[in-house]
């Protein structure tokens, strides 16, 4: 070979690897780019992961706070339902029939027994009678209340429902005799308690009254037989004695504004619509009144 030639060929080795070389530092300077890039995207990543994660748990918290609301919502919807299919099926019980004379004495009949609680029994049988209160309203009453009954004639209540804060019910001609009939069951009471004690008290605790529940289980219980023995089985309840309280006060008066104030209610369609509807005789009755008036 050439000296000439020779020279060429180292040139031309010389020129080629500058240029491999070149090329592998463009190579390892592109590798440190992408290294660099992929840890930037890594901690891009990484950041946008814990924005996700933030993110998801604000959803899930306002989620969360959504099916509440909506829990919420249908559970009111539910208990609104439920009310007013009480209301309905309350509509459609059959009516309650009032307190008849024979009725009640076929209640004292059933009580009758020395037992403290026959006595208690018998006492609240004739002051449901006599009133017309509701049988929560016996509760708050005390037996300083019940000597003013026998010794006036009258009673102070304290209304359960939104009406009066208190009432004065007035005896009748007829309750008087009732309330006469009881006196052996006043007298025991007033034997064995205090003027300010409870009237419907356990036997051992005349401090504390008994729980309505107790009161209404006792006095229905008697009802449900009673009812049981009588051929037409009447449907009578513990508020029958108000039914027929207000019943017999309209026969005797046929003045439903004096009904209304006797009882205690504050509108007069209320009163009216524990009134039976008049015969045509009664009216008929009436209309001759008025025409001798």
């Amino acid at each position: 070979m050439k000296k000439q030639d020779f020279n060429k060929l180292k040139k031309w080795e010389g020129e080629e690897y500058s240029k491999i070389r070149s090329d592998l530092g463009l190579i390892l300077e592109g590798q440190k780019i992408n290294q660099k890039d992929l840890r930037l995207g890594l901690i891009g990543l990484a950041r946008q992961n814990s924005e996700l994660l933030e993110l998801n748990k604000k959803l899930s918290q306002q989620l969360e706070r959504v099916e509440k609301e909506f829990n919420l919502l249908k559970k009111e919807r539910q208990e609104k339902a439920a009310r007013k299919e009480a209301r309905v099926n309350r509509k459609r019980l059959a009516k309650r029939q009032p307190i008849t004379p024979e009725i009640y004495r076929l209640l004292i009949q059933a009580t009758e027994s020395p037992s403290y609680t026959s006595v208690r029994l018998r006492i609240a049988f004739c002051l449901l009678t006599v009133t017309g209160i509701r049988i929560n309203e016996l509760l708050p009453l005390k037996v300083g209340q019940l000597q003013t009954l026998l010794e006036s004639g009258w009673i102070e209540i304290d209304r359960s429902k939104r009406e009066t804060s208190n009432h004065k019910a007035f005896l009748t001609r007829e309750g008087k005799k009732l309330v006469e009939e009881r006196k052996k069951d006043f007298d025991f009471l007033f034997l064995m308690k205090n003027l300010d004690s409870y009237v419907f008290t356990s036997e051992s605790n005349h401090a504390q009254m008994l729980s309505r529940e107790t009161i209404t289980r006792d006095v229905n219980r008697v009802m449900r037989s009673v009812s049981k023995s009588l051929p037409d089985q009447p449907n009578i309840t513990s508020h029958s004695f108000r039914v027929g309280y207000i019943s017999q006060l309209w026969k005797d008066t046929k003045d439903i504004e004096f009904v209304k104030q006797s009882i205690g209610h504050r509108r007069i369609n209320i009163t009216s619509s524990y009134v039976e509807k008049l015969s045509d005789q009664e009216r008929h009755k009436r209309s001759n009144q008025l025409e001798e008036i």
